[in-house]
């Protein structure tokens, strides 16, 4: 018998359920867009992970605070939630990062090269009687 059921028997308590954790190795592309965007992906995941984990552990904290009335019990409650607020702020930051590494592959790919420098090939003859002409249209 596992200790959590000796415990569970001794307080008259529903053992607890875990959750099998299974890592997964991620698969490592050779184009820098993927890359970008399969790190962006574990990110994004971790953060909603740490979220859902979060929004259990203050559940948890709040009944806890309310039922020992002790001060220090709400500075914990308090300081995760900073914490679940600092994550929120944190998710969008990587949006934010996300789309400033977007932008410029898709400037590169929208922007055309245009020359605003003209050049003149002639002799200086044929250069003063341009000039000349252009004088005279005016």
């Amino acid at each position: 018998m596992k200790i959590d059921d000796s415990l569970a028997n001794i307080f008259d308590l529903a053992p607890c359920e875990y959750k099998e954790i299974t890592k997964t190795k991620p698969v490592v592309s050779s184009k820098p867009e993927e890359i970008i965007y399969d790190d962006y992906k574990a990110v994004r995941d971790n953060i909603y992970d740490l979220l859902e984990t979060g929004k259990e552990a203050l559940l948890d904290m709040l009944e806890v605070s309310k039922q020992s009335e002790n001060p220090r019990a709400y500075e914990v409650t308090g300081n995760l939630l900073k914490q679940l607020a600092d994550m929120n702020q944190q998710l969008l930051d990587i949006h934010q990062q996300k789309q400033k590494l977007d932008l410029p592959t898709k400037k590169e790919q929208q922007t055309t090269n245009v020359t605003n420098n003209a050049i003149f090939v002639g002799s200086t003859n044929d250069l003063s009687k341009l000039i000349n002409n252009m004088n005279s249209e005016k």
